[in-house]
């Protein structure tokens, strides 16, 4: 998937969903204590700010990030105990994927976990624009599997809405 094209889409284009059960910062940063680092992978206006008291965000299309960067150049200078991964490893083919994942879990300690929300192929932001994006099409299976090849131990699987999108959420941990 072109980069620009994504980030344009998504700095210009693409408007956030609204309210997630499961995978809402607020939802998210319960669940993180205060000795942990999150690393938050392709974090958009950086929701987690002022929710997590360590806390790093990546994107490469918005400035609120910590660090504009994409997930393949990004450049860690610590390990993370928490990666959230809410909606940015979803473009591409499978490689792209593999890639991506196991850049995350490069960023990782040995003890760790993953919070996901993935979309299950669905062009479905509303727009015409979005029909020329190529979403990897996750499902509960994919998410199993490439738990169990990055040696993660898959829990929590939901299917969950904001009302006008369905995603799939799901947490990883390891150690």
């Amino acid at each position: 998937m072109n980069q620009d094209f994504l980030n344009d889409y998504f700095k210009n284009h693409w408007n956030p969903a609204g309210v997630y059960a499961f995978s809402s910062p607020k939802t998210i940063a319960s669940k993180i204590k205060d000795d942990e680092w999150l690393l938050d992978v392709g974090c958009g206006k950086n929701p987690f700010k002022g929710l997590v008291k360590n806390v790093i965000g990546i994107d490469p299309a918005f400035d609120e990030a910590d660090i504009k960067t994409t997930i393949e150049d990004y450049v860690a200078d610590r390990r993370f105990d928490v990666a959230a991964c809410l909606g940015s490893i979803n473009f591409g083919t499978e490689l792209d994927i593999h890639k991506q994942i196991t850049s995350v879990c490069d960023w990782l300690k040995p003890k760790s976990r993953i919070y996901w929300r993935v979309n299950p192929g669905r062009q479905d932001h509303g727009n015409d624009i979005c029909k020329q994006i190529d979403f990897y099409p996750w499902s509960e299976a994919e998410l199993k599997r490439f738990a169990d090849l990055y040696l993660f131990r898959m829990e929590n699987f939901q299917i969950e809405s904001d009302g006008k999108v369905v995603r799939l959420y799901c947490e990883w941990y390891r150690g």
